[in-house]
């Protein structure tokens, strides 16, 4: 068994929740020896495939081996492995998570030194932040087999622990899925693409099955199951523009990856008229984000929030009610509710209860070794941006 350093993304209490998640549903034991609100080390048998369908990982590298925080132990280790990728011209790279020693702004340069002795052509790549981000890393040839890009992290006792990256997220693939598509709508509020994608594997259930998005908006969900490899896919709004920026985005979507086979059915309809579309039908995945409410300005007073958030309170009440019959009972409900902040408040819904009463429960992913700030006591996962007046609060729902 292999072992991994994890760098995740921004919120990465949900790098975490999806990685178990995946990891479940693929039948991989992930062994966590350590996680951190930056990286995560941990044992497990992984496969490229299985790396490509996550959306919240950063980097991986694989483990090289544990070494003492000393300058000749982490030029030895370097050299070692540069002489394995057998090119004659070396490129790497180093990011080191945590507190930087004096002496290692040192090793790139001995390296380089070292290079030139044994003839070689040797490239230390830099950045001006403190760790390479996968941009530098993916455009200056630092992934197997061109080069190297040594990710340290600290052990205890004085020792750090090297690894090689071999993986970093497709992020020109991502900002065409976001920026790219021919049609987006940022005034109705737009899922980013990672996060449906998070969402989308929470739900935890094989591509074979079939998935309901009933409030589809852009067809952002439905975009990236279709690229997880699901074929049956229904979507819903209320909107027709949104219908139709649905069917446009998907277009676009076959047109780009031909080999792409899925049957979708999106139709106009309220969240109220689902029985009429669906029958009797039964759904393995549900994942949805509903309508969040007004946009907010910031200039809305106390009772304008208050307002606001009782008629969210009673319109995710009847959402939870209908959407409970939709689901197969081993099927899981993902979906987003709004948190209303401002003047001093933060506004979660008070639902429970109802959730109980669907007949639903709520799924957990975070393990144990988590740090102890990420657990809610709601059980929810909370994806926000510094002064952003409504937070997206993500829960996982399975019948009981």
């Amino acid at each position: 068994m292999s072992e991994y350093i994890f760098i995740l993304g921004r919120e990465p209490e949900f790098s975490i929740a999806e990685l178990v998640a995946v990891a479940a549903r693929a039948k991989i034991s992930l062994q966590f020896s350590v996680i951190t609100n930056f990286y995560a080390v941990a044992q497990a048998e992984l496969s490229p495939d299985f790396l490509s369908e996550l959306a919240g990982l950063v980097k991986v590298a694989q483990v090289l081996k544990p070494i003492p925080a000393q300058k000749d132990e982490l030029v030895n280790l370097a050299r070692e492995t540069l002489v394995t990728t057998k090119n004659k011209s070396w490129y790497f790279g180093f990011s080191w998570y945590g507190q930087k020693p004096n002496w290692f702004k040192e090793v790139g340069m001995t390296l380089k030194h070292e290079a030139r002795e044994e003839n070689r052509r040797a490239r230390l790549v830099v950045s001006r932040d403190p760790t390479l981000s996968s941009v530098v890393v993916a455009k200056n040839k630092l992934l197997p087999p061109t080069g190297c890009e040594f990710i340290i992290v600290p052990q205890d006792k004085g020792r750090v622990l090297v690894g090689r990256t071999i993986f970093v997220q497709a992020f020109e693939e991502w900002s065409e899925r976001d920026y790219g598509r021919p049609e987006r709508e940022a005034r109705v509020g737009m899922l980013p693409p990672k996060l449906a994608r998070m969402m989308i594997n929470l739900a935890g259930n094989s591509s074979a099955g079939s998935l309901l998005d009933p409030f589809c908006g852009s067809g952002t969900v439905l975009q990236e199951a279709v690229l997880l490899g699901y074929k049956d896919l229904w979507g819903f709004d209320v909107d027709a523009a949104g219908i139709t920026r649905t069917q446009v985005n998907l277009k676009w979507l076959k047109e780009k990856y031909p080999k792409l086979e899925f049957k979708l059915q999106v139709a106009r309809a309220p969240i109220e008229q689902l029985s009429n579309q669906l029958k009797d039908k039964r759904l393995d995945s549900i994942v949805t984000e509903p309508y969040l409410g007004p946009p907010l300005n910031g200039r809305e007073d106390e009772a304008k929030l208050h307002s606001i958030h009782k008629e969210l309170i009673n319109f995710y009440s009847s959402t939870l009610r209908i959407l409970s019959h939709f689901l197969r009972p081993d099927g899981r409900l993902v979906m987003v509710w709004p948190v209303l902040q401002g003047r001093g408040l933060k506004l979660e819904l008070p639902l429970l209860e109802v959730v109980a009463k669907c007949g639903f429960k709520i799924e957990k992913f975070l393990p144990p070794q988590a740090p102890s700030g990420w657990v809610r006591t709601r059980g929810s996962l909370l994806y926000e941006r510094p002064g952003q007046r409504v937070a997206r609060e993500i829960f996982v729902l399975s019948r009981t």
